[in-house]
């Protein structure tokens, strides 16, 4: 694997900033952040939740997007 191959769960349109996105796991609903590097490795990786459902962890990760842009 050369050095500029990615590696691990960040999906490829994820850009060097920060992002964030919904998990399910089991029969709960979580937000995922991540700061990306140019070379797309995930540093400070954090899990927020749990969240009742879909729709509200969506919303949180919309207001942390919005909040992180501002």
């Amino acid at each position: 694997m050369s050095e500029g191959d990615r590696v691990g769960i960040t999906p490829k349109s994820w850009t060097a900033e920060s992002h964030h996105g919904v998990l399910h796991l089991g029969k709960r609903w979580y937000v995922v952040s991540a700061e990306l590097d140019d070379r797309g490795h995930a540093e400070g990786v954090r899990l927020d939740g749990p969240y009742p459902d879909h729709a509200a962890a969506e919303a949180q990760a919309r207001r942390m997007q919005v909040r992180r842009s501002e």
